[in-house]
């Protein structure tokens, strides 16, 4: 994570687009599209309604929206998420919950 991070506070609300180079760490609720070139982290307490598309996704709290990532995607034990995922490493913990589908950005043999 880069040293300073935006952080979207329990008690905000923010609809629309943001976009930006810097990390993202919701506390709160957003809603919209989000296109950052580096990681969102989605609290416990934090609730997204928006697509993504960055970096790294770290969800611990509630998400809905499909999610395109560079590098990584990770929903831990205390997350629900719902919708599609694609990036080239997925990580779904044992408890997360989680409807739809997966899609891993990893170049197949040719003798597949």
């Amino acid at each position: 994570m880069s040293e300073a991070a935006c952080v979207i506070g329990s008690g905000i609300q923010v609809r629309g687009n943001l976009s930006g180079s810097g990390d993202l760490i919701v506390q709160g609720r957003m809603e919209g599209h989000v296109a950052l070139e580096a990681h969102v982290i989605v609290e416990e307490v934090g609730s997204v309604v928006a697509d993504i598309e960055t970096q790294e996704l770290t969800v611990h709290g509630k998400m809905t929206g499909n999610t395109n990532a560079s590098e990584r995607i990770s929903v831990t034990s205390t997350a629900t998420l719902v919708g599609d995922l694609r990036a080239p490493r997925i990580v779904l913990e044992d408890g997360a919950r989680f409807r739809g589908t997966i899609e891993m950005d990893v170049p197949l043999p040719d003798d597949i």
